[in-house]
């Protein structure tokens, strides 16, 4: 008799940095906004059991339009059981214009994101919460937590996923690791069927309410 054997998938976790994961591809990209994160990555990585994905991104408050938008998509994301969205902030910083005006403004600047994703990395890998790590993210703030989890917990397989966009792949470098000599695989994430994973335009969040998506993301 031929035996009957079950491959058990491995257990992954995909860390999103929500700050350059937005300007990497929707900034440009506004109709692939309303995307249904759970169902985009239980099908790009298919091979793994998905078992959490972690978003961290902050409120932006100094846009009343935008964050309206935002708290719609959030609401459509928490009624993913696999999704938790971790938040930072945004603060003001005070920048002096360099032309001959001198004047003084402030410029709102993301904070705690980079360092709240690190968090997360390290913490996982410590309590061996997952077999596999999925990092989206192309910002270099992230390559020391890569880079420690790599190191003290190689049998944790890490990879990162570049978001961006075809035409702008071409200025982008995913050669870091190898430099390194870390087992860490760094490529581009694959955005072939993103527009496939879209929410519907109305999302039930709760008992009788729904997160509508924005009509300028239609």
């Amino acid at each position: 008799a031929t035996p009957f054997i079950i491959t058990m998938k491995k257990k992954a976790i995909i860390y999103i940095d929500g700050y350059n994961w937005y300007h990497g591809i929707f900034r440009h990209k506004p109709e692939w906004k309303w995307l249904n994160l759970q169902s985009f990555f239980k099908t790009l990585r298919s091979d793994e059991e998905i078992i959490a994905i972690k978003l961290f991104s902050a409120w932006i408050e100094h846009d009343p339009s935008a964050k309206e938008r935002q708290e719609r998509y959030f609401n459509a994301l928490r009624a993913l059981p696999l999704v938790k969205i971790i938040f930072g902030l945004f603060q003001n910083r005070e920048v002096t214009c360099r032309a001959d005006c001198g004047r003084k403004y402030k410029v709102p600047e993301e904070k705690k994101t980079d360092v709240n994703l690190a968090v997360e990395i390290m913490d996982d890998a410590i309590k061996n919460a997952c077999e596999k790590m999925f990092v989206i993210s192309g910002d270099a703030d992230v390559q020391p937590a890569v880079e420690w989890v790599a190191k003290n917990h190689g049998h944790i397989k890490i990879t990162v996923l570049i978001p961006a966009l075809p035409d702008e792949q071409k200025f982008r470098r995913t050669d870091y690791y190898r430099t390194r000599g870390l087992d860490v695989d760094c490529k581009f994430l694959p955005l072939g069927n993103i527009k496939d994973h879209q929410f519907p335009n109305l999302v039930k969040i709760a008992e009788g309410k729904f997160a509508a998506r924005p009509h300028i993301w239609r």
